[in-house]
């Protein structure tokens, strides 16, 4: 990961964004890259990792700022379909306990954890990230991979997350960025990017680094890495380009909407925070 500057628990969450997300989620799981939609990271342009390794590789980076071990606690917020999860887990020895707010996600990653024979250190349950059924100080680390874009009031749940932290622990968040506001076209990208993938809006640094304060999560990093990921956009439109769904499936808009997916991604207005933040 290089080093790219970027520049109380309240009203809860409505699930409905979220769940929309999840439930796109296991569509495009099923339909093209088995398990991570999440955005790939790659070094450069001559970097020719697949998108599915590269996918993987982003897992990584985030399980290298948990410092993840053996006994460690940890905690998934949006788990999606469990390969992050699965996969930290695996290779770090942590216990993880993942959430979500799709009942079939859930279902798909505990049969995933079955299959990987790692039910008893893996668990995953339905939870809104503001109401977390999780005790105070449950948690030695916990990330969010594109998260915070699906949820409205993210320092209620920031704040929540927080609670659930050991003092000192690292929460790790990854997720687009919008760098700086838009206008004209460019704007009416955003919003149909945003309507596709059941967000209220791409989070701005200054938005983000409010939250974690009011949160009481102390920022350590806040890297914007957004041409490390921007491949993706591209790779996505292509993964879906033979899906072709009839207009009354409930995936319709999302799926159309990744034919335009490399004209988002090439604003530059778009970037990708990698950011971690410590629980005071």
């Amino acid at each position: 990961m290089t080093n790219d500057p970027s520049t109380h628990h309240s009203v809860p969450s409505s699930p409905d964004a979220g769940r929309l997300h999840d439930e796109q989620a296991g569509a495009a799981d099923a339909a093209a890259v088995d398990g991570n939609i999440h955005v790939g990271y790659w070094d450069n342009a001559t970097d020719d990792r697949s998108l599915d390794e590269a996918t993987d590789r982003l897992t990584d980076h985030v399980a290298a700022r948990l410092a993840a071990a053996p006994g460690r606690r940890l905690l998934d917020v949006g788990c999606g379909t469990g390969r992050p999860a699965l996969r930290i887990a695996r290779a770090t020895g942590a216990r993880v306990s993942g959430i979500s707010v799709s009942d079939e996600d859930i279902e798909l990653a505990r049969t995933r954890a079955d299959a990987a024979a790692l039910a008893d250190r893996v668990d995953f349950r339905y939870a809104d990230a503001c109401a977390l059924p999780f005790d105070a100080a449950s948690f030695d680390g916990a990330w969010a991979i594109e998260s915070m874009m699906h949820i409205l009031d993210r320092t209620a749940a920031l704040t929540e997350i927080a609670r659930t932290l050991r003092p000192g622990s690292p929460l790790v968040i990854t997720d687009v960025l919008l760098r700086s506001p838009v206008t004209g076209d460019a704007a009416e990208t955003v919003r149909q990017t945003c309507r596709a993938f059941g967000s209220p809006g791409f989070p701005q640094p200054a938005e983000l680094r409010t939250a974690l304060d009011r949160a009481g999560l102390e920022v350590v990093e806040f890297n914007d890495i957004g041409e490390h990921v921007r491949r993706t956009y591209q790779a996505f439109a292509d993964a879906f380009a033979d899906v072709a769904p009839s207009a009354d499936d409930p995936h319709y808009e999302f799926f159309n909407s990744t034919r335009s997916l490399p004209r988002f991604g090439a604003l530059p207005q778009v970037g990708y925070v990698f950011l971690v933040a410590r629980r005071l």
